[in-house]
């Protein structure tokens, strides 16, 4: 268990592609050599000259015209033109797919060619992504063939997308993205700045993998929205990569979108991707800002009698036990109590949510801030509903001013309040930076597993100058991030106990389908107090 000294106060993203974020959040960098040992191999050696000429069906003055018209059409019906399988989908929001942009498709095949031997990967790290990125491709001068890329889609594509979408486009940004098996990049607007077309161009040259089956994964996913522009689960439609496709969409308050974790070892999902810019999008500001429900704090249960000699591990409830507790928490602001249930107690509350089928669970949202089960505790019963009582009790506030010294009991306690979720853990569950996971106000968090697996709910907590703006150089340092105070890993029956000042953050990393769950899900009982 990775653990800090204390917690005090003492890019771009389109599809997957990484930059400054509305969501906040810290962000790791590291220049890695893995794509380089890996890659070799996908080398396809073409030697032949480029050939960077759109698709004639594309720039022909009358398809440019129907589909210019079906762009802004008001139809609630998806469209699909047979001719030349062009697809603007509607639904959740206006997504236009182009099949087969380039011309001669051989020079997808240049295209990773030159990623493979040119470009210098940097892992991207943090609560929202992880995947292999590029610097902007108008920074690479020695790739040539990438550069010139950029200046197509700068002299070609940007007029061609101005006179479809009646948009004024000033320039474009550009990279390329790399995802290997387990890597993700969760929900996002792409809102931010100037930005006005997302777009993606999928290169897959490979035999027998140039269409991407929806299992290997990688997938743009599409999330509808609620009247407050906050997005819905589940995934609303699926967009498998594909060889030589170019996607691009509007920029707006309801574009959430996410890449799906890549599955498959064989082949990395390999991508060109980045915004054309233009007007600022002022009018959107109430939308960017949009805030997050915050966590409802209530008072102690007093009139629950509950005996905690009976549930509890003796040692942690004797005096010169609380003593260390004390001590250690005033030094490190943190201590995990191992075994702190008793094992006959522990046992019993794991199997009844492991194999009782009367417990409700709902998805706590929004989709950009959380996915996670969380139980209805009014369907809570035996050892489950005496567990729920025990930490709301008001003498586990006495013990945890004990531990602490903090004002949640006694004669000095004015109004102490708490807040308590059963949470269930699975395959692509996260939470994800945002102003709900920032602490304003010194809180005390109690964080306890059952049916632990590792990787799976591993809370990490961050230092307040974490959630300050950086810019790229920032990212591609490769020395550790010094803004994570404290990763907490799972352990059964283990009780976490965390003081956290004012301004800190803490997210749940998403959990990759790598992680083993083959005992199932890992159950949080996750708490927060304050004085």
């Amino acid at each position: 268990m990775e653990r800090s000294k204390a917690i005090s106060t003492n890019e771009d993203i389109a599809d997957g592609e990484v930059a400054e974020t509305n969501n906040g959040g810290f962000n790791i960098g590291i220049v890695d050599d893995e794509p380089r040992s890996k890659l070799p191999k996908l080398s396809l050696n073409v030697k032949t000259t480029a050939d960077l000429t759109l698709n004639h069906s594309y720039t022909s003055p009358s398809f440019a015209e129907q589909l210019k018209a079906q762009w802004s059409a008001q139809d609630k019906e998806d469209y699909h033109d047979l001719s030349t399988s062009v697809k603007v989908f509607r639904d959740p929001f206006q997504v236009c797919l182009l099949p087969d942009l380039l011309q001669n498709k051989r020079t997808c095949r240049q295209l990773v060619d030159e990623m493979v031997q040119k470009v210098q990967w940097s892992r991207k790290q943090m609560d929202l992504y992880e995947f292999y990125q590029s610097t902007d491709l108008s920074n690479m001068a020695e790739c040539k063939l990438l550069t010139s890329f950029l200046q197509m889609l700068r002299r070609t594509v940007r007029p061609w997308l101005e006179a479809l979408t009646g948009l004024k486009l000033d320039y474009v940004s550009a990279s390329c993205s790399m995802y290997t098996c387990g890597d993700y990049l969760l929900v996002h607007d792409d809102l931010l700045k100037d930005r006005q077309i997302a777009f993606i161009y999928y290169l897959s040259p490979w035999e027998s993998v140039e269409n991407w089956r929806e299992e290997q994964g990688g997938c743009l996913e599409l999330f509808g929205s609620d009247e407050n522009c906050f997005p819905l689960f589940p995934v609303k439609r699926k967009i498998s990569p594909k060889n030589n496709q170019f996607a691009f969409f509007k920029v707006g308050s309801r574009s959430f979108h996410q890449v799906g974790e890549v599955t498959s070892y064989d082949y990395p999902r390999l991508t060109i991707n980045g915004w054309f810019h233009g007007a600022s999008n002022n009018d959107m500001i109430a939308d960017i800002m949009r805030p997050f429900s915050k966590l409802d704090f209530i008072s102690p249960a007093n009139n629950v009698a509950i005996d905690i000699y009976e549930l509890l591990n003796e040692v942690y409830l004797k005096p010169q036990t609380k003593k260390s507790i004390q001590k250690r928490i005033e030094d490190n602001s943190e201590i995990c109590l191992y075994e702190f249930l008793r094992r006959e107690t522990f046992e019993q509350a794991m199997e009844q949510l492991l194999k009782d089928d009367t417990l409700k669970w709902r998805l706590e949202g929004p989709a950009n801030a959380h996915n996670y089960e969380v139980l209805d505790i009014n369907t809570a019963s035996k050892t489950i509903s005496r567990l729920i009582e025990l930490f709301a009790s008001a003498e586990m506030f006495a013990l945890l001013r004990d531990y602490t010294d903090l004002d949640l009991a006694g004669p000095n306690a004015t109004s102490p309040t708490y807040n308590l979720q059963v949470q269930r853990w699975s395959h692509g569950n996260y939470t994800v930076l945002g102003d709900e996971a920032i602490c304003d106000e010194n809180t005390l968090d109690l964080i306890y597993y059952l049916n632990a697996s590792e990787g799976a709910a591993v809370v990490t907590y961050l230092s307040p100058e974490a959630d300050e703006p950086r810019n790229n150089d920032d990212y591609n340092t490769g020395e550790e991030d010094d803004s994570v105070l404290l990763t907490i890993t799972p352990v059964d029956n283990a009780l976490n106990i965390v003081y956290r000042c004012e301004g800190t953050t803490k997210f749940t990393k998403y959990v990759s389908r790598n992680t083993p769950l083959e005992r199932g899900p890992v159950y949080v009982i996750s708490c927060s107090y304050k004085e």
